[in-house]
């Protein structure tokens, strides 16, 4: 079974990346993933092909994963542009939350459940990342599309 981390189309040299920030069913922590030798701890992420929009994508990635977890999506989605040596990087946010506890292994080889609290204090990509967790949990961020550009 593929992770779903690089589940879907993967397109050589994308710039369009949906980010998937599954949080646990207490809503006390956070997976996230990083690749050997990179110090930056990653949502998981899905590589989106230009034809295929991010709410299709998150669509299809909660529906083969989501089964087994029962997964459901949140009420806030995030949208990042970075700049890159390449060109443009666009990032899509997704909050999805477990509805039971999951070890992070089905959904990552390199996955760990982070704390929200502690979120703040790594090195994480997008770095407003627990900050935008915090607010979410605590019901301070309103329902509805954010932008995290700096």
């Amino acid at each position: 079974m593929t992770h779903p981390a690089h589940w879907g189309t993967a397109v050589r040299g994308a710039c369009r990346t949906l980010l998937i920030v599954l949080l646990s069913h207490d809503s006390n922590t956070i997976l996230l993933e990083h690749r050997r030798g990179e110090p930056t701890w990653w949502p998981l992420r899905v590589d989106v092909p230009s034809h295929r929009s991010y709410a299709r994508a998150a669509h299809q990635w909660q529906r083969q994963w989501g089964r087994r977890s029962g997964i459901r999506r949140g009420s806030v989605a995030g949208r990042l542009t970075a700049g890159a040596v390449s060109g443009r990087h666009d990032y899509h946010l997704v909050i999805l939350k477990l509805s039971r506890e999951e070890d992070p292994e089905l959904f990552s080889s390199r996955g760990r459940w982070w704390p929200i609290v502690d979120v703040h204090s790594a090195v994480v990509f997008p770095r407003e990342l627990g900050v935008l967790m915090a607010g979410y949990v605590g019901g301070w961020i309103p329902d509805g599309p954010i932008t995290l550009d700096a």
